[in-house]
Order: C-alpha cells, then sequence, then structure tokens
C-alpha cells in the first residue's frame, strides 16, 4: 500500500473512533521525525504536484460518513481542507529554509484551527491543534533571534494604513495563535461556566490556558506585552476557575500573569501570582524555578521584604545570590552608595538587571525603601533617650543629620575615599572624605543621590522625608521651622522605633489590600452568573496587533 494511502487511512480510522491522541500523533511536522514522514514527501512530490489531484485522493480515502451515528467521529469540509494543507506541506517543506518553512506552518495552523472550530467535532483535533501550534511558537521565536533571516521582511510592505507600525513575525504568529484560544474560550457549553460534572473543565475549554500560554510567550518575546492586557480581560470574565486545570498550565499562566502585572507596576499583584507559581511549581524543574525566583525576589524587595539565605540555597537560587544580595544589603542598611553601585556598571550585574527588566524597576521603587532605612539607621545613631521614661516629649530626627548621611553617600558616588587610619563606621562627615585627584566623577542623573551631582540640601532631604510621610513609610510629621521629624504614637506603638518606622512589607501590602485582593487575569473560584443572562462577548476576538 503507498504512504500516501495507508497515511489518510489511518487518519480516516482515528476520525471514525474519535481518538484524538492517535491523530495527533500522526499530525507530525517537528523534527526529528520517522523515516516515514520523509517517504510520505518523497511520495507527494512524486504524484501529488496538482493540488486538484491531491484534494480528490483525500475526499476518497477519508470520506464523510453519511449513515454516521451520534457517537461516532465524521469528516467535516473544514479537515479535509486541513488535511490537503497538511500533505501540501509535506510536499513543498524545506527545513533548511526556515523562513519559508514559518510561512507554510501558519498556513497550516490557521487551517487547522479554522476545522477546530467545527462545533460536533472539531474537539477531535484540539490535541493536534495544541502540538501544530506549540511547533510554530518555537519556530517564531527561533527565528526572532536571527536577524540576518528575517532581514528581509522588512523590506515587505505590511504597514496597514494611518501610520501604525508593521507586525513582527512573532506577534502575527501570536495573532493566529490567538484564534484558537478565542474559540475554546467562547465555546458553548451544556453545563456552566463549562465545567462538568466530573468538576472538570469540558470541551474545548480544557484548551483554554494551553493557548493562552503560547500566545504570552509570544508576546514577551517580542516585547508587546501590553496587548496581553485583553487576553487576561477575557480569560477574568469566561474561563473557569485556573485551579481545575494541570499544574503545569497553572505555573506558566501565573508566571506570565506575574511579569504582566510587575511590567505595569502593580507589584503586590504581581508578588502574589509569582508566589503562587512557585510554590506549585515542581522542585525538580530547576530552570522553571529560577525564572520565577528572579521576579519573585525583586518585586518582594520593591514591597520592602528581603529574601532570606534559604531561597539561595537552594538549586534554583545558584548564581542569582551574587547579583541580589548586594542590593538586599544597601536596602537593609540604608546605604544609598552602595544601592547605586550595585545596580551600576562597577557591579558587573548592570546588564543582567537590564536584559530581564528589573534595573529601572529596582532604581526607582526599591530606593524609596532605601531612604526610609537611612532616615531609620541616622535615628538610631542620633537619637538620645530620655532620662525620664514619663517624658512626653515626641522623639524626634533632626534632618541636617540626615542631610550629613545623605552628602556622604553622594561624595562616595563622586569617587571620594575615606582617610587612611581615619573614623571607622558609615557615617562621618563629608569633610573627613578625601577629594578624588582627578575630580569629582561626573554622575548621570540617576546614578547620584538625588540628581546626578547635585549635593543634598535640607529643603531637597525634607521633601524626601515628606514623600516618606505621604507614602506611610514614616509615621509622624515634619515641623519645617525646626528641620526635624517628629514620631508619633511612640508610646502606644512599642517605642519610637515601632512608631516612627513601620515595616515597609506592611504598609505596602495593606495599601494593596485596602484596594482589594483580586489579581485581574486569576480566575479562582467560579463564576455566579445567573442562569439566561446576556454574555457580552464583544472585542474577544479582537486581533493582537489592533490599536486601541
Amino acid at each position: 500500500m503507498a504512504v500516501v494511502e495507508q497515511f489518510l487511512t489511518s487518519i480516516s480510522s482515528f476520525l471514525r473512533a474519535r481518538d484524538a491522541t492517535k491523530l495527533r500523533d500522526w499530525l507530525k511536522v517537528e523534527p526529528p521525525l520517522p523515516d516515514q514522514y520523509y517517504e510520505l514527501s518523497r511520495e507527494l512530490q512524486a504524484s501529488y504536484r496538482d493540488s486538484d489531484a491531491l484534494e480528490g485522493h483525500i475526499a476518497k480515502l477519508v470520506p464523510e460518513n453519511g449513515n454516521g451515528k451520534a457517537d461516532e467521529g465524521d469528516v467535516w469540509p473544514g479537515f479535509l481542507a486541513f488535511m490537503k494543507e497538511y500533505l501540501e506541506f509535506w510536499r513543498d517543506v524545506n527545513f533548511d529554509d526556515l523562513l519559508e518553512t514559518h510561512q507554510q506552518l501558519s498556513s497550516l495552523v490557521n487551517a487547522c484551527i479554522t476545522a477546530l472550530s467545527n462545533p460536533s467535532y472539531g474537539i477531535i483535533i484540539l490535541p493536534a491543534s495544541v502540538q501544530l501550534s506549540t511547533a510554530l511558537a518555537k519556530l517564531a521565536m527561533t527565528l526572532d533571534k536571527r536577524p540576518d533571516l528575517t532581514r528581509r521582511l522588512r523590506n515587505v510592505s505590511n504597514v496597514e494604513q494611518g501610520g501604525e507600525s508593521r507586525k513582527t513575525l512573532v506577534e502575527g504568529t501570536a495573532e493566529s495563535i490567538q484564534r484558537a484560544f478565542t474559540m475554546c474560550l467562547t465555546e458553548r457549553s451544556a453545563n456552566r461556566n463549562g465545567i462538568g460534572r466530573d468538576g472538570k473543565p469540558e470541551g474545548k475549554k480544557i484548551g483554554i490556558y494551553l493557548f493562552a500560554n503560547l500566545v504570552l510567550k509570544l508576546l514577551f518575546q517580542c516585547r508587546k506585552t501590553r496587548l496581553a492586557n485583553q487576553l487576561f480581560t477575557n480569560i477574568s470574565q469566561h474561563s473557569p476557575p485556573l485551579s481545575l486545570y494541570p499544574a503545569s498550565q497553572r505555573v506558566t499562566y501565573l508566571y506570565y500573569l506575574g511579569r504582566f502585572q510587575f511590567s505595569n507596576g502593580h507589584f503586590y499583584q504581581a508578588q502574589s501570582s509569582l508566589q503562587a507559581a512557585y510554590d506549585q511549581c515542581h522542585r525538580q524543574a530547576i530552570r522553571q524555578r529560577r525564572l520565577i525566583l528572579i521576579y519573585l525576589i525583586t518585586s518582594n524587595l520593591i514591597l520592602g521584604r528581603i529574601a532570606g539565605p534559604s531561597f539561595f540555597s537552594r538549586p534554583e537560587g545558584a548564581g542569582i545570590l551574587d547579583k541580589f544580595a548586594p542590593v538586599q544589603m544597601a536596602i537593609r542598611k540604608g546605604d544609598i552608595a552602595a544601592f547605586k553601585r550595585a545596580l551600576g556598571p562597577e557591579s558587573g550585574n548592570q546588564q543582567w538587571f537590564f536584559n530581564k527588566g528589573l534595573l529601572l524597576p529596582l532604581l526607582y521603587r526599591a530606593e524609596v525603601i532605601v531612604w526610609r532605612s537611612l532616615a531609620r539607621r541616622v535615628f538610631l545613631l542620633t537619637y538620645q533617650f530620655p532620662a525620664d521614661p514619663q517624658s512626653r516629649k515626641a522623639p524626634t530626627l533632626d534632618l541636617n543629620d540626615l542631610v550629613v548621611a545623605s552628602k556622604y553617600c553622594q561624595r562616595i558616588l563622586e569617587g571620594w575615599q575615606r582617610p587612611q587610619g581615619g573614623e571607622s563606621g558609615m557615617f562621618v562627615t563629608s569633610n573627613d572624605l578625601v577629594p578624588p585627584r582627578q575630580g569629582p566623577i561626573k554622575l548621570a542623573a540617576h546614578q547620584g543621590t538625588l540628581f546626578g551631582n547635585q549635593e543634598p540640601t535640607i529643603l531637597e532631604v525634607e521633601a524626601v522625608v515628606a514623600s516618606l510621610v505621604q507614602q506611610g513609610l514614616l509615621h509622624g510629621f515634619v515641623a519645617h521651622n525646626l528641620s526635624r521629624f517628629a514620631i508619633l504614637g511612640a508610646k502606644q506603638r512599642g517605642g519610637p522605633l515601632k512608631a516612627g518606622f513601620p515595616s515597609p512589607w506592611e504598609v505596602m501590602k495593606s495599601r494593596a489590600e485596602s484596594v482589594g485582593t483580586e489579581v485581574p487575569g486569576w480566575v479562582r473560584e467560579e463564576r455566579k452568573a445567573a442562569m439566561g443572562g446576556v454574555v457580552n462577548l464583544s472585542g474577544i476576538a479582537r486581533p493582537v496587533g489592533s490599536g486601541g
């Protein structure tokens, strides 16, 4: 029996038996492959160069079952079109030409997703759709790392009217796969919310997070994360609870959800998603746990939580300690100079932080915690507790002392050195430092204590302290005339340290929970929608690259 005939006969039998797993196993496209697929390719090239003849041969060997029973599978026009596209793929494919292979595989995936849309029989091709979409996504990300291959695409006019930028190859791939995601998400189900009697998702809804994770991976690859917002919104409105899906899908989805929240500055929501992803990730999945841990540690740092040694002693923490330890130590001590240097070029880690998308969030969001720690440290070194324990005088921090400390940090950043055999400790007056022989280092705007080479004054420091009070990181008020920060409720709260310098994590957590603990895009419970209501699906089939 010819290879093509044997292949199509087997496909027909899988359809009749509704065996989606075997159908997926036969519809392979990604090397390495058994020799039979290359034999299939050679036979198609030799005998079926005419696409019309190939289409007729497919219809003959995979006929529609006119007397089919309700519990039997059948063939539908969309599947016949898909099979034609599949065999044409194997007839024309040249795996050495990755760009052409991507175009052919894109056409194949689109045909597969069209076949998936059949309400009666489309479910049988769902596993194959996931397999083909995964292969397409891998190829797209490979090409994205090969500008020498995709350079010629830049000369092709793919710019929409109105001056909008053209879609990248990865973005176009994400748009194709999002069609399958939309079909799974919006499928009508006999049971409420797409949950079967066994408590698991039913029908095509089992593929929601498989396709969603592929789309998210592609969007993060091409740095178009803002386009994921619509996907998360649609999942919030129409998906069954995430807890009903396998752990691998949950972990991947929560990781990308956390990354999305992180990139949008919602660090408490990012921390919640990433912590859940880390807790549910298998201990042997070292690479995945490491990726999660990088963004989890950063989110916690910005929220005022410092990772303990146990995190870095785990297998997934190898190599991360060297990068985060100097940052954590600077935050804990309130050492602005050490903080800037830990994220600067002299640390050797600046490019790593930048490539991971961590540099700017740490510089501009964690610096607030550093100033809070600096104020606390100065208070510890300068405050004298009253001799009378019944004294009603409020504890205060002299802001001039904080100016001295910030000037010290500024001069250290400019290259000033401590004198040989001089005073030890962090806080010495700036006059004790030795100026650099070549003059002060010229600092960029973000490299100085406040702004470049600008030296801190009482006005700037007072403004910083007022900002910390406004954010709840300091508890008290600024006495402008006295240049002091006064702590309120020291006796009631267990002393001036607890009263004046509350835990940053508790402050951030309380602020976030006052708004609500729900993380958009994370469906934790089954929706309790009234039966017979109208569900608004407007915008759910929106293309990935559309504006607005």
